[in-house]
């Protein structure tokens, strides 16, 4: 098969991308294939008349990056779900789905039925490790006899490397992980350690309470990377943190008492000193300054070698080693001087205190901050695991028992107060297995019926007949199209800890100029962007580094493709966004991608070579980009299309027209 081009047309394109709906499934694809006859059709075979198109000539960008073309190789292995507790999962899920179901009689509705396999495996891929099967993997899904084979593909997803990719970016959206969030932060190693959490599947509690108490540097104990992201706003740190693991806002109170809670700004204070000790620079009394300041001394020794002084990597190193967090729990919070309620006087010290509950027994002699970390977690904090339990359903069900999921009060009204009480309570029996929890609702049959049509701004409950219908995210759109193009998406491998701690760690204490020199020249070579750019450059294709986007820099440039369709620059907590717009439509009808899967090599492309005949390279088409074998129409009409021309040009046409489908971007 000679290259596949790629027949890109231009006009209509805004009211064609955000007009047709992705329920409509035969439609959809058909409209797009009458816009190809419509604007290619007099070029294509104009009565007889063969015109050369400018895409006919596409040869390629040089082809696909040798290594994103090898097989995949061993990735890190990952917490397997206990086979053991399926059943107990099975009798979980069915009490949630009789909870459901109940809810939706008091209405006088009725579930949506099932899925078929073709939509489930394609849901589920997604929803487990954010991508969508391959053709290998959805026809071995539809072929497999076994009547719990629902069940065995959740449980393999679940315990692969694509769980940990996917459920890292759930949570880097969430906890607003960037890779550096001041110039001289290097937090790399903060990504990789909350990776690491999810690979070894640790209690979601065990891993929330190490990021609220966790001291030292950076690279020494990467966890502190939470209370750097807020570095120089502690305030704000503490509204981040509630909002974040107790669902609840109380940001307006740290300026006045808040207009549509109850909290007061005494009382976001009294919350807030149990982590005013909290300090995240070095400083006189640390341990960095007990030779005096050392940014002077090393300042001076520069001066006496005719150095220029502290500049670039130099600076940069000894800066970063600047930031260590720590507690001191002798510093007292005051109210600001402009205080101005009756409860309480301006400037005046304020005790620690919380917003409900109690501090746990265990915890009660431990630093304030300790005792707020305890407090947070504590599987008695009711709201805690309300709000993990709340969010987790979102995620796999698309719409939350309780919306917004970060702005719960004690007025909130759910969808179903049965279901999301014993969803809590599930929640603290496992552990805060957030694993285990997922596969429960996974086994549901609630989440393996179709779908439905929902708009949250309705102002009314969805009752969850089947999941909600909605659109994939920016990370699962690009990781989806890597999945049709290329066969390994995780060749660029990331420095370990320890690299980094060797590229940036000093003894501020007793360091030397010599000492900055060579750890700056460490740092230049394997942290410098210079550095960061050479490591990608084999997996490079267009000025695209073809890997997972957990394993991308972040924030992205705005113009990267996961920026366009929607990936927050990582300033707002799950600042994500899923509405469609012009660049969107611009990028897939013309970016890299539309390129990159029809490159030599690609995983579509060989394929394609492997297919005997039109009609089985259509399945091919069909089965790689949907994940469904074609309609006995859809089949009519994509015979013509390859039947007009060159037969390459018609299946560069169908594949771009699959990929422009508003059914690709779903999740039904």
């Amino acid at each position: 098969m000679s290259q596949i081009p790629c027949h890109v047309p231009q006009s209509q394109a805004t009211r064609l991308l955000t007009g047709i709906c992705p329920k409509q499934g035969l439609t959809c694809l058909l409209s797009w294939f009458v816009l190809l006859t419509a604007l290619s059709g007099t070029t294509l075979a104009q009565k007889g008349k063969k015109t050369k198109l400018p895409s006919q000539k596409f040869k390629g960008y040089g082809g696909l990056p040798e290594s994103v073309k090898q097989p995949l190789g061993d990735l890190p292995s990952v917490a397997a779900v206990d086979d053991s507790l399926r059943q107990e999962c099975r009798d979980t899920a069915a009490r949630i789905d009789a909870l459901v179901e109940a809810r939706l009689a008091k209405d006088g509705l009725t579930p949506n039925a099932l899925a078929e396999d073709y939509v489930f495996v394609r849901r589920v891929f997604l929803d487990s490790v954010g991508r969508i099967p391959t053709l290998v993997e959805t026809n071995s899904y539809v072929s497999e006899p076994d009547p719990h084979k629902s069940e065995l593909i959740v449980d393999q997803l679940l315990s692969s490397y694509g769980y940990v990719s996917h459920m890292y970016n759930y949570w880097a959206n969430i906890l607003r992980v960037v890779d550096r969030p001041d110039r001289n932060i290097p937090a790399y190693g903060y990504r990789e350690w909350l990776k690491e959490q999810l690979r070894q599947n640790r209690p979601y509690d065990e891993w929330v309470y190490d990021m609220l108490t966790a001291e030292g540097k950076i690279w020494e104990n990467p966890a502190v990377g939470y209370t750097l992201r807020d570095y120089g706003m502690p305030l704000v740190h503490v509204d981040n943190t509630v909002r974040v693991f107790l669902g609840t806002q109380i940001g307006c109170a740290q300026c006045h008492d808040h207009p549509f809670d109850k909290w007061t700004q005494n009382e976001f204070y009294q919350l807030a000193a149990f982590t005013h000790g909290t300090q995240s620079r070095e400083s006189n009394g640390t341990p960095a300054f007990a030779n005096g300041n050392p940014v002077n001394r090393i300042r001076e020794q520069a001066k006496t070698r005719n150095e220029k002084g502290l500049t670039g990597n130099l600076n940069l190193v000894v800066n970063s080693n600047m930031f260590r967090v720590a507690f001191d729990g002798r510093k007292k919070l005051k109210l600001p001087h402009d205080y101005r309620y009756d409860d309480a006087k301006p400037n005046q010290v304020v005790e620690p205190h919380l917003l409900w509950g109690e501090i746990p027994v265990d915890a009660q002699k431990l630093s304030k901050r300790e005792q707020y970390a305890a407090w947070i977690t504590s599987p008695q904090n009711n709201r805690f695991a309300k709000t993990i339990a709340n969010r987790l359903w979102k995620k796999v069900m698309g719409v939350g028992l309780l919306e917004p999921v970060d702005n719960i009060t004690d007025d909130s009204l759910s969808a179903n107060d049965e279901l999301l009480e014993f969803l809590t309570r599930e929640m603290i029996r496992l552990d805060f297995d957030q694993k285990q929890f997922l596969r429960t609702l996974m086994y549901t049959k609630t989440y393996q019926r179709v779908s439905s049509d929902f708009d949250p701004s309705q102002n009314e409950f969805y009752l969850f007949p089947g999941p909600s219908l909605r659109r994939m995210t920016a990370e699962q759109i690009w990781d989806s199209i890597l999945t049709i193009a290329v066969y390994n998406p995780y060749s660029v491998e990331s420095p370990s800890s320890q690299e980094i701690a060797e590229a940036m760690d000093l003894n501020l204490a007793m360091v030397d100029y010599g000492d900055v020199e060579r750890v700056a020249e460490k740092y230049e070579s394997l942290l410098s962007p210079k550095a960061l750019n050479e490591m990608s450059k084999p997996a490079t294709y267009r000025r695209q580094v073809l890997v997972r986007a957990s394993e991308l820099p972040s924030p992205l440039p705005a113009d990267h493709f996961l920026r366009q369709f929607g990936q927050c620059d990582r300033e707002t907590i799950e600042g994500d966004e899923s509405q469609p717009t012009v660049p969107q439509i611009l990028t897939m009808f013309n970016g890299p991608f539309t390129h990159m899967m029809l490159e030599e090599g690609s995983v579509i492309y060989d394929a394609l070579l492997r297919a005997t005949s039109p009609r089985d390279a259509m399945n091919v088409m069909f089965l790689t980009i949907l994940n469904r074998p074609p309609t006995s129409r859809d089949r009519d009409v994509a015979m013509q299309e390859i039947s007009r021309g060159d037969r390459a040009m018609g299946y560069g046409n169908v594949i771009w027209a699959l990929i422009n489908t508003r059914e690709f971007l779903f999740i039904q």
